[in-house]
């Protein structure tokens, strides 16, 4: 066994930060394979004061454990095995990662990949060789006194994850502007800045925001990330990809990358490449709603559509199971498999037919795919009947008049002028979890998935 190594986050290229004083450790939790490691940790935990210490054998009862208390430090063994590493530091993160509790990462020997994943987690601290006494202490002491962020980061992070709750996306911008500003050296708050950029749909200043971060920390995985999810957003699915596949060959079993990798190869119409990427997301985290979705509209294009229902089946309500047949209906006609398209509008009105408002918005997505198809008239029912289910879905009733004035002239929008189709709004189904902000109304206004 080598010498001891301390890495602390100033050796993986992260901010130096001032000590705080205001985090003690109440509870930890220990997810080690190793008896003797996990005997020492535990003993030498409670003797460092720490009144509450459970080590968990499981990794299910470890997840569990996190998830209800979302402020015990996290002890964790790289010999757990990476699989289980890498779900156990997934579900320690909070839900919005900027509220990440204290993680003590022990492994044999550094690598790169043990670091690439510990950076991406957020960890405080990795020890590698053999684990002492005195080792421990001095960790622990570093954890409490150093706390990964300075007072005014944590107070920032806290304002933001409640202001992320609320949906105010500028305000969040202008925060995690305002931390940057103030601590130049901080990689956590930068990355934070970037994803806050891309959550509001500013694409140029996230672009060129997190261009500047991967110039400083070319290794950052979340910063790649990011900047796939730009890509993505602009319609680049090719190098979206390049960029989280890079990022994957280095940190595998991370699920939010799995679910994005699906849903770029999903837009690119490599449907069994994502199915095999949302395979492997269920299998690190059975309960990803997300990875569930990209899982049901693969089975959907794929014509597996009873597969796909008993696993939507899951599901809470109705109005979620139309949204995942509405996003495969317009993978669907974006490929010009048209017919196919307009047999899952169907089958999602049919999940929601005693909720107006929900049908309305099918059938709006219903015309846009038939005016692709060049069936203009058709469509142009479809708007209609929209626009009667719900009077106050005004897009229905917008994109009623511009078809009826096309049809008087003897040209349609979308198929046989696109060029006269600028800009898009998405209309979602009720239950859809995304929630961009708004755009100004093109002339005629399209779907989006």
């Amino acid at each position: 066994m080598g010498a001891a190594q301390d890495i602390d986050k100033s050796e993986l290229e992260t901010e130096l930060v001032a000590p705080v004083k205001d985090a003690p450790i109440m509870r930890a939790v220990i997810f080690v394979s190793r008896d003797t490691v996990r005997s020492v940790l535990m003993r030498e935990l409670k003797s460092y004061g720490i009144p509450e210490v459970k080590a968990q054998e499981s990794l299910a009862d470890c997840i569990e454990d996190l998830r209800k208390d979302p402020n015990s430090l996290l002890v964790i063994d790289w010999e757990s095995g990476e699989e289980n590493v890498a779900k156990a530091l997934g579900a320690a993160q909070g839900p919005h990662r900027v509220d990440t509790r204290p993680i003590y990462f022990i492994a044999l020997d550094l690598s790169e990949r043990v670091i690439s994943i510990a950076h991406e987690y957020n960890v405080a601290q990795i020890h590698t060789g053999e684990i002492s006494q005195s080792d421990i202490t001095k960790h622990l002491d570093e954890i409490v006194n150093f706390s990964l962020m300075s007072p005014l980061c944590r107070q920032t992070f806290r304002e933001v994850a409640e202001l992320r709750r609320k949906g105010d996306r500028p305000m969040v911008v202008s925060k995690m502007r305002d931390l940057c500003d103030r601590e130049p050296g901080n990689l956590r708050a930068a990355v934070e800045l970037g994803y806050s950029y891309c959550d509001a749909n500013m694409l140029d200043d996230a672009e060129r925001w997190l261009h500047s971060v991967a110039t400083r920390y070319p290794q950052d995985l979340r910063t790649k990330h990011l900047q796939a999810r730009c890509a993505m957003r602009r319609g680049q699915f090719e190098k979206a990809y390049e960029i989280l596949q890079e990022a994957s060959l280095i940190s595998p079993n991370n699920v939010e990358r799995l679910v994005e990798l699906g849903n770029i190869l999903l837009n690119m119409d490599r449907v069994k490449e994502a199915m095999s990427r949302f395979k492997a997301a269920l299998k690190l985290d059975e309960g990803s709603r997300e990875a569930k979705t990209g899982r049901a509209q693969c089975q959907m294009l794929l014509g597996q559509v009873n597969e796909a229902v008993k696993m939507l089946g899951q599901m809470d309500n109705p109005e979620e199971l139309a949204s995942v047949f509405n996003g495969a209906a317009i993978l669907a006609i974006r490929q010009q498999r048209f017919e196919q398209g307009l047999d899952l509008y169907k089958a999602a009105i049919g999940f929601v037919s005693h909720d107006n408002s929900s049908v309305a918005r099918v059938f709006f997505n219903m015309g846009v795919g038939l005016v692709k198809w060049g069936k203009p008239k058709t469509a142009l029912a479809a708007f209609e009947r929209a626009a009667e289910l719900d009077p106050k879905l005004e897009k229905a009733k917008h994109n009623q008049n511009v078809l009826q004035a096309s049809l008087k002239k003897g040209s349609t929008p979308g198929k046989a002028a696109p060029e006269k189709v600028p800009d898009v709004i998405e209309v979602e189904v009720a239950g859809s979890s995304k929630d961009e902000p708004a755009q100004p109304q093109p002339s005629f206004i399209e779907d989006v998935d």
